[in-house]
């Protein structure tokens, strides 16, 4: 399924002579500026700067307000916008070689507040959509987490799956996959940090408290070469370290108390945040009976100046599960067992603002394990481990319509999985590997007509055990502007993405954790070869619409072997590939009292692998509909004004049934025993106290379960006091108690036969409490 490299060489090979451009254009000025108000810096604001009358640049404040575009030398106009701000404007004449600084203070405007939640969300999709050629993001804010009605509190994770493209196979699972990518295949980066497995109680629920979040951000398809180790998606979670004033922001909620403190130093230009998250229940009940489960949680997140081009933000999370039946009564619980998993992140990134560009370096490193013991059995143990060091450089240079961005990296891989007992090891797998990157991505633009941008990315990876591969990721997008102001465009994208890891997690399994393992004389590296077109509007200042419809060829994916050789210590993982398509349809209205998005998706998507269940010794080939085959998938995310000052939020979703082998009969199961009079042998059959049944499976995945759907609501109100503000929230969830299958069970030993279910989510209403001291 792999095409030639040759095809993409073509393409890629133009790219070097881009920076041959650059040098021809004419000499411009940087102007470095910075968005504040009374109370400090000012994030999302909409910065033009127009000459004679036509706007040359248009840009937004970032989350500490600054800003940096690069111009022609000449007399401009700034004007600098924000709702809930009067206007700002400035004559400006830039001239010379150095930057020029500047700060716009915005005063307060007496306006309805109604659209202040979304309209940063709704300015950054503006700008993105002037910017981006290929990529397909979208954003989520933190006031956008808040308002998903969820369990108990935000989660950034679980509100991803009400964009286009995104589907979640579970309600017990905060697991998601993207255009027909599995779980596995979704980079997540917590401050530019990969973080592994960001799920807490088996992927209930995820790791990230949004009290800490500034946003989320989805980019589904189309993700420039700067982006590696994944082949579906990228999210991306910001940490959001205050205003540099002392705040601190808690709750309670069904599943844990948090708090997070943010501050700053005088006026130096530092910022920090911290939280803590511990779930409760087991000091809560600890009186009257031992709850065996928590989880706890650390992460915080600093940013400081050093200059007025220099600033370096650190962050680092630590969080864990904890399950322990260690402590419990042996009466009460036969079975000790004390199981743990969790992460460890840490991050550091430098940026320093150039005459025409940025430089960034950064390091990282993660790590994930899990661990199963049994006290009473010293001889088993089960463990799953990986980690990744490394770090890397990225350079961007500006100058006119021509951007091209340099980047380097060296990430550091090792995992070491055991199942053993007895003496015997079940399953087991230990390796390390080295990946060195380099990429370049460039781009041009005619404003208000093109935007072109194309890139490549070298992988050398280097496994033990396993022989070194070097890979080739070319990637190329197109974006037509057309129509009034250009708030119209048509764009398309193609590229090829790389991936050296995978988890052999069940995806089928409502819970689980992930198994990770790395490329090598194990299994293959993932190749995936990517198109998608599509159409994308601001027909109003309110409405934003875009349609596309992609096609995905996955080469080298795997799936555990459920009839593995025990003496066999490479027979454990299946290896094939898969192939989807689909559309996404996305509709948001911003701006008024009653908001939010409509997420229209069709997949089709297949895996094939080996059959394992063939008794031929060449086992042929089986084509079947993952779990995330979810065909139809409708998402309506609703804002809107409830009574006595109340603001509401709905989640409507409903999708196609998720996809199931079909058990079609059963039969009676023979199974050899031995006589006690000579040792002769037999059969226990059908009336025999060994007797049993077995199962005759049909096609696998033929069959679907009923349509899902579901409607949650969610309501908040804010008590604005002289000391802070105090937030009662209330989720409902499942609000008319759908029952949605999450499997089904057949007792085949009854006459007649039974089929029964288990069901997802009943009607579940769960409150809470926010606290926010400013």
């Amino acid at each position: 399924m792999r095409r030639g490299l040759a095809v993409w060489g073509v393409v890629a090979a133009g790219l070097w002579a881009t920076p041959a451009a650059i040098l021809a254009q004419e000499p411009t000025v940087v102007l470095d500026g910075r968005v504040v108000d009374a109370d400090g810096p000012v994030f999302a604001a909409d910065v033009t700067l127009e000459a004679s009358g036509a706007v040359a640049i248009r840009t937004a404040s970032a989350q500490d307000g600054r800003f940096r575009v690069e111009v022609p030398a000449g007399l401009y106009t700034l004007r600098v916008e924000r709702i809930g701000y009067a206007t700002a404007t400035r004559l400006l004449t830039l001239r010379g070689p150095d930057p020029v600084p500047v700060v716009v203070t915005l005063q307060p405007a007496a306006i309805l507040l109604e659209g202040v939640g979304v309209e940063a969300a709704r300015s950054r999709e503006r700008l993105r959509f002037e910017e981006t050629a290929g990529a397909s993001v979208r954003e989520l804010s933190a006031d956008d987490l808040r308002r998903v009605p969820g369990v108990g509190e935000a989660d950034p994770v679980r509100a991803v799956e009400v964009l286009p493209g995104v589907v979640s196979t579970s309600d017990f699972s905060s697991a998601f996959h993207v255009r027909g990518g599995s779980a596995d295949q979704n980079l997540i980066l917590l401050d530019g940090t990969p973080i592994f497995s960001p799920f807490h109680l088996g992927g209930f629920f995820s790791v990230f408290n949004a009290d800490m979040v500034s946003r989320a951000e989805l980019a589904s398809g189309g993700f420039p070469a700067r982006y590696g180790g994944r082949v579906s998606s990228v999210l991306t979670i910001e940490s959001d370290p205050g205003g540099g004033t002392l705040e601190v922001d808690a709750g309670v909620s069904v599943l844990a108390t948090r708090v997070a403190v943010a501050g700053g130093v005088g006026d130096r230009d530092v910022r920090w945040r911290l939280s803590a998250r511990r779930s409760y229940f087991d000091k809560l009940l600890a009186p009257i009976t031992d709850f065996p489960y928590h989880l706890q949680d650390l992460q915080g997140v600093a940013e400081f100046g050093l200059g007025p081009r220099d600033r370096i933000r650190i962050t680092a999370y630590t969080g864990d599960d904890v399950l322990d039946f260690t402590q419990i009564d042996n009466e009460d619980f036969p079975l000790r067992v004390d199981w743990n998993w969790g992460n460890d992140v840490a991050g550091v990134r430098w940026d320093r603002d150039l005459s025409n560009g940025r430089l960034t370096v950064r390091a990282a490193t993660s790590r994930f394990s899990t661990g199963l013991a049994f006290p009473d059995f010293d001889d088993t143990e089960f463990r799953s481990r990986i980690s990744q060091e490394g770090g890397g450089v990225d350079w961007t240079v500006r100058r006119g319509v021509v951007e091209v961005g340099l980047g380097a990296e060296v990430q550091d891989y090792a995992y070491d999985n055991l199942a053993s007992s007895g003496g015997t090891v079940f399953s087991q797998g230990l390796g390390d590997g080295l990946q060195l990157a380099g990429y370049l991505q460039t781009s041009w633009r005619s404003p208000g007509r093109w935007l072109v941008e194309a890139g490549a990315r070298v992988d050398r990876w280097a496994p033990e055990p396993g022989d070194a591969v070097v890979t080739l990721s070319p990637r190329v997008a197109v974006k037509r502007f057309f129509g009034p102001n250009a708030r119209w465009a048509v764009n398309g994208s193609l590229g090829r993405y790389t991936q050296f890891l995978h988890s052999l997690r069940d995806e089928e399994l409502p819970l689980g954790l992930d198994v990770w393992v790395l490329s090598g004389a194990r299994a293959p590296h993932v190749v995936s070869d990517q198109v998608q077109v599509g159409v994308e509007a601001f027909p109003t200042d309110r409405w934003t619409v875009s349609l596309e419809a992609y096609a995905r060829a996955f080469d080298g994916v795997v799936t555990f072997n459920t009839s593995d050789d025990p003496n066999d210590d490479f027979d454990d993982i299946l290896v094939g590939d898969g192939l989807s398509w689909g559309a996404d349809l996305f509709l948001r209205r911003t701006d008024t009292p009653v908001n939010g998005w409509l997420a229209l998706s069709f997949l089709k998507a297949d895996r094939t692998f080996p059959d394992v269940f063939s008794g031929a010794l060449n086992r042929p080939e089986v084509t079947y509909a993952p779990i995330f085959d979810r065909r139809l998938d409708l998402d309506v995310v609703l804002r809107f004004p409830a009574p006595r000052g109340w603001e509401g939020g709905l989640r409507l979703n409903v999708g196609t049934g998720t996809p199931y082998t079909r058990p079609t009969a059963s039969f009676a199961a023979y199974q050899p025993r031995v006589l006690k009079d000579g040792g002769r042998s037999d059969w226990a059959g059908e009336t025999e106290d060994l007797a049993g049944y077995a199962v005759l499976l049909g096609d696998r995945n033929a069959d679907r379960y009923p349509v899902y759907h579901r409607l949650d609501l969610s309501f908040r109100k804010d008590y604005r006091k002289g000391w802070g503000v105090l937030t009662p929230h209330v989720d409902l969830l499942n609000v008319y108690n759908r029952r949605n299958v999450l499997f089904y069970f057949y007792e085949y030993d009854r006459s007649p036969a039974v089929r029964s279910g288990f069901s997802m989510f009943p009607f579940l209403p769960t409150v809470g409490l926010e606290v926010r001291f400013r």
